[in-house]
């Protein structure tokens, strides 16, 4: 024989089983939004490392324009960061540490090739 169920009691089990189903769903779409944000930051670490390369090629121009002006004073001298320095012209460094190099009166960087 079955026992009679009280309307007060089905209508709890409801709201039980909508809570739970609510909880569950919350953790399921703060899962997704979590992974979506830690893809983005990486999204962003590549955007940090191009702009990165970009400055580094900004500075290198900078360098290669200043022995330019430089060699006009300098004729016969070969150019050097070392000759620039000495001679006041702020040389610029590359922002994630490479080491800069003359060839030729072109500069290349240890890192951004």
């Amino acid at each position: 024989m079955r026992t009679p169920v009280r309307l007060g009691q089905s209508g709890l089990t409801f709201v039980a089983v909508l809570l739970a189903l609510l909880i569950a769903a919350a953790l399921y779409f703060g899962y997704f939004r979590m992974q979506g944000a830690m893809q983005g930051r990486s999204g962003g670490m590549a955007a940090i490392d191009a702009s990165k390369a970009v400055a580094c090629r900004s500075n290198r121009q900078t360098i290669e324009r200043s022995i330019t002006y430089w060699a006009v004073e300098h004729p016969d001298d070969t150019p050097t960061l070392a000759a620039l320095a000495r001679d006041g012209v702020n040389v610029p460094s590359c922002p994630e540490g490479g080491r800069y190099a003359v060839v030729s009166r072109t500069v290349e960087c240890s890192v951004h090739r």
